[in-house]
């Protein structure tokens, strides 16, 4: 279930805090009324008051199917509060413990349940639960997945697209993204649960998601680096815009020695024909 958080203003919240806290204060009536038989009257006028409340809120819906679903959800809480503090009050001689488990399971129906959002979904008054705000908040939430300083297009392309559930990468971020040539670039895929590998990625469907031949695709591990990282590339890159490392990852190691890496760079004098001196990488 998602988060509704980001689009949820303060009445919504309110309205939400206040439901549960009329929930919890239901239980604390039946809990009450147990042991203590004189709390019934306060009881039941403070039930029937949110009754009120839920029946006045009903007479402003239309009256269709919606509408009286709706109705008959609002009011469910009260209703079925205001019977059972009624049979405990009558009925007194039933062990303690079985009326405590009955308000249990109410509570526990009740704030699982939400009778009360659901009927304001049902006829549009809980505008943070309609399919366009719902849209909206998968969409805060892809962007949310784009950690800090990796909000580059292709990172926003990649959480919207390519690691959402059911996509190429779920779980997964785009970082340390670079454009290695007119059609090509390079970038790491990061895993976003700590401890878990970055998921067997399907390079047909990763192709079909980013519109690029599969062919020009791969997916590496990185050197010294667990399977929580994967180094991923696009198209091939001009041998002149790439560094020793990528340009050996990329085009030497896979034909000419597959498995290698470059694990480290050093530079050495290399004396030319003339004499002179030439610093090259070795």
């Amino acid at each position: 279930m998602i988060s509704l958080g980001p689009l949820r203003g303060r009445t919504a919240l309110a309205r939400n805090a206040v439901g549960r806290a009329a929930t919890v204060a239901g239980t604390g009536a039946l809990t009450a009324g147990i042991f203590t038989p004189d709390l019934y009257s306060t009881s039941m006028t403070c039930t029937m008051l949110c009754a009120g409340w839920g029946t006045l809120w009903s007479a402003t819906l239309p009256r269709d199917i919606n509408g009286n679903t709706a109705m008959t959800l609002y009011l469910t809480p009260s209703a079925s509060l205001a019977v059972m503090l009624t049979a405990q009050h009558i009925v007194s001689g039933i062990d303690w413990w079985w009326q405590l488990l009955a308000d249990a399971v109410w509570t526990a129906g009740v704030l699982r349940v939400r009778p009360a959002r659901l009927a304001r979904i049902l006829v549009g008054r809980e505008k943070s639960l309609t399919p366009d705000a719902i849209e909206q908040t998968k969409e805060v939430l892809a962007w949310d997945t784009v950690q800090d300083g990796s909000q580059h297009p292709q990172a926003v392309f990649w959480a919207k697209h390519v690691a959402i559930e059911g996509g190429a990468a779920p779980n997964t971020v785009l970082e340390q993204i670079e454009q290695t040539g007119p059609e090509s670039m390079a970038a790491v895929i990061r895993s976003t649960i700590p401890g878990k590998p970055v998921p067997k990625i399907d390079l047909l469907e990763l192709s079909a998601a980013i519109n690029w031949p599969e062919d020009d695709i791969k997916i590496t591990p990185v050197p010294r680096q667990g399977a929580g990282v994967r180094r991923l590339t696009v198209g091939v890159a001009p041998a002149d815009a790439m560094d020793l490392q990528m340009a050996w990852q990329t085009l030497i190691a896979p034909k000419g020695m597959p498995g290698t890496v470059i694990t480290a760079i050093r530079a050495v004098d290399v004396p030319d024909t003339d004499g002179d001196s030439k610093e090259l990488p070795a």
